[in-house]
């Protein structure tokens, strides 16, 4: 078991080694004239740290051993857990800002570890 001393020294930890700044997009679900449900993720949120690997890979989930695929991992304090159905929006790569930010879907359940979370992410395609 980890102290609390312990958790509060990884956790900071965790933050202090995020190089990377992104932004959460919360979706909102709307209807159109049809009465027919929209999505859009048209908010970003505040800008906060993050440690982003846009290395692609697979891993399974669940008793079932689904394969998810990603294009890219994402490491974030516990103070910004994103909800399942947000993107995220990569606006800074080792502080340096992007030219144009990537988004990405999250695509696999939320990872909780002891000073922070990962998330799988998958690009959208413009």
């Amino acid at each position: 078991m980890f102290s609390t001393a312990d958790l509060a020294n990884m956790k900071s930890c965790q933050s202090n080694h995020c190089m990377d700044e992104c932004k959460i997009q919360a979706r909102v679900q709307t209807k159109n004239d049809m009465n027919e449900q929209v999505e859009s993720w048209p908010v970003d949120g505040a800008a906060i740290v993050c440690g982003f690997d846009p290395r692609p890979g697979s891993e399974r989930h669940g008793n079932d051993k689904t394969i998810v695929n990603y294009d890219a991992t994402l490491r974030m304090p516990y103070a910004s857990v994103p909800t399942p159905t947000a993107r995220i929006k990569i606006t800074k790569r080792h502080d340096v800002a992007e030219g144009v930010p990537i988004v990405y879907d999250i695509v696999s359940p939320i990872q909780k570890g002891p000073s922070g979370i990962r998330i799988m992410l998958k690009k959208i395609e413009t």
